[in-house]
């Protein structure tokens, strides 16, 4: 804080050299709550020539895999990856996850040998083939509508059980190279009335054949599309979800036929079936083997052929596991390790770059301490870079007031980053560190019916990741990714089921930009990584509980101050200097569009509540 005596006085300088006039661009107008035009502005003062910190650290986003992603769900998926293009986003994160399986998870069944199974719901067809080796389906071991239950080789009859069950399947398959049958009363008749039932199936072929369950129908699509979106670009993909067969179970789990299905318990289990984890590492190098090397060899020695040739920079391992399977830093370790060892057998590829631990919770400094301890580690295992996340929260879903308290949460955070950073430069200094979740979760976000928060939560939103990314960019931080691309309320027009819609940066019935993409483009579009410096910026604004400032000066004196409001209300600032240069702002008023732009034509400015402004200064004529 600077001292109060030369503040007053700077301050009186410029009111009557330049004369202080309340600045209220006409955009604000009608947006404006508890005008301060009677208090005095907060005064900024930049101290130009005076270098504060190096700044590296680059503005990006996390997208994650959802329906409103997928070509074969989505009515505006196109609109979705034109606005993830228009970004030019550096170290964009691509997460598949868990909630939805068959859009996770290349390989939803385990491996069943010469049997071979279907397990669907009401109104799904199991769906069978013998064609792998031209044979033709033989015999039916199985078949049961009803409440059968069971993995493949050990499916049980249930106490409701459709009797023409195995007549019906027979008849419909035996002889034939494929068949398709639908669970259905139609067909099947009702064994238990006002009961939910489900048919079980399993085959054999004739000649015998191995059977895999292997589907990317839906992973292709979305994936082709990131990678179009961001081709160009350095990319994190994180295919963070782990097959469940691959841990021990006390019964299979069911997952929705649904792919649009939300599916919050389909990652159990704490033990590996494999616990050399041989067979984990496999399923990870066939996973990205498939992607990147044409395809790949199954666990029977069959070729499955992609044809992609894919590249990207970085592959994710898991995602925030000490929540998702309960595993501690030691499992984890040897996870890690396991995976790249079994993509480096899959696809002879030593050049990949690999990030590790995506933890979720604070203060977990057990975890640093132990997984960027090389010695811990596999021989020839590789620390590239390693993730972890940050989410602010509130006491209310519609209350402006209660989101202030989102800055001092991300405050308490920065703490914490400055405690890591302590840890990683004494084990591993030449690892990286993304930031790759960093955002907002409204309470009962996902549950149905929840009331929708005014529009101005974007506006808080957006401040808090410029707040957040000003504030790590001090630690050295390499990367910090906007959570998320998009995700939405219940649309029950779509099917589509809560998937947390505070955290989207996407209008999801639109697909425009809200203000936290706005917000996001308008930093990666001004921040100029390897030129860009920090210098000495302080304001009259009391421990910064108003607004935060930071002035950056870059190639060829290129000057522009970052501003923000911290409060749900109007805030005057002046900035000496400005007069005659350029303002981006990003506010209420702007609402599903780019920042405002005006040129400046006095040094008082007015910010409406949460606004996000990029000043950028005039010339300086001096030198």
């Amino acid at each position: 804080m600077m001292n109060n005596n030369r503040s007053f006085l700077i301050f009186l300088f410029y009111c009557l050299t330049l004369g202080i006039v309340h600045l209220l661009p006409t955009f604000e107008t009608n947006q404006l709550q508890h005008s301060q035009s009677n208090v005095d502005p907060i005064l900024i003062e930049v101290s130009w020539n005076t270098h504060d910190y190096d700044l590296h650290t680059i503005p990006t986003l996390q997208v994650v895999a959802n329906p409103l992603l997928a070509r074969q769900f989505s009515p505006i998926y196109k609109e979705i990856f034109a606005n993830l293009k228009q970004l030019n986003a550096e170290y964009t994160r691509y997460a598949v996850w868990f909630p939805y399986p068959k859009l996770a998870v290349a390989e939803l069944d385990p491996p069943s040998g010469i049997f071979q199974c279907g397990n669907v719901g009401e109104n799904f067809s199991v769906n069978l083939s013998c064609e792998q080796n031209g044979g033709v389906i033989s015999q039916v071991d199985f078949a049961s509508y009803g409440t059968s239950a069971g993995a493949c080789g050990q499916m049980q009859q249930g106490t409701c059980h459709a009797a023409n069950s195995s007549d019906i399947v027979k008849k419909a398959c035996v002889g034939k190279q494929s068949c398709s049958v639908p669970s259905t009363f139609e067909l099947f008749g009702d064994p238990c009335f006002g009961t939910v039932k489900r048919l079980l199936i399993q085959i054999q072929c004739n000649p015998p054949q191995n059977n895999t369950y292997y589907n990317f129908n839906y992973l292709d699509t979305m994936l082709q599309d990131f990678l179009d979106a961001t081709d160009g670009h350095s990319r994190i993909i994180s295919y963070c979800t782990q097959p469940n067969w691959l841990f021990k179970q006390n019964k299979p789990h069911i997952y929705p036929d649904n792919a649009t299905f939300t599916d919050w318990g389909y990652q159990t289990g704490t033990e590996l079936v494999d616990d050399t984890m041989h067979a984990l590492g496999d399923y990870y190098g066939r996973l990205v083997a498939w992607y990147t090397r044409g395809g790949f060899i199954d666990e029977y020695g069959r070729k499955h052929t992609s044809n992609y040739d894919y590249n990207w920079d970085y592959t994710e391992i898991f995602n925030e596991v000490e929540s998702e399977h309960s595993m501690n830093v030691e499992f984890y370790t040897r996870a890690y390790d396991a995976v790249i060892q079994g993509i480096r057998r899959h696809t002879n590829n030593y050049d990949m770059k690999y990030v590790g631990m995506a933890l979720a919770y604070h203060n977990e400094f057990d975890w640093y301490r132990y997984f960027l301890n090389h010695s811990n580690h596999a021989p020839d295992i590789p620390l590239d870079m390693i993730s972890y996340h940050f989410y602010a929260g509130a006491n209310s879903r519609t209350d402006p007031t209660a989101w202030e308290s989102f800055f001092s949460q991300l405050d308490g955070f920065t703490f914490e980053v400055e405690q890591i950073e302590e840890i990683r430069k004494i084990l591993s200094p030449q690892t990286r560190t993304t930031i790759d979740e960093l955002g907002i979760i409204l309470p009962d976000d996902n549950t149905p019916g929840a009331p929708q928060f005014p529009m101005v939560y974007w506006n808080a939103a957006a401040a808090l990741y410029a707040y957040a990314w000003a504030r790590i960019s001090r630690q050295g931080i390499d990367v910090v990714g906007h959570s998320q691309l998009v995700g939405y309320p219940e649309l029950p027009d779509l099917q589509l089921q809560p998937q947390f819609p505070s955290v989207a940066l996407l209008n999801w019935t639109t697909g425009e930009g809200t203000a936290k993409y706005w917000t996001s483009k308008l930093l990666i579009e001004t921040v100029d990584i390897g030129n860009d410096q920090a210098v000495v910026t302080e304001t009259t604004d009391l421990q910064g509980q108003n607004i935060f400032s930071q002035a950056f000066i870059g190639k060829n004196g290129r000057r522009w101050v970052l501003i923000i409001n911290k409060r749900y209300g109007n805030i005057d600032v002046f900035l000496p200097g400005c007069t005659g240069g350029r303002m981006q702002i990003i506010n209420e008023a702007s609402g599903f569009g780019p920042a405002t732009e005006v040129t400046l034509e006095l040094s008082r400015i007015t910010l409406s509540a949460f606004a996000v402004a990029v000043i950028h200064m005039p010339p300086d004529n001096r030198n």
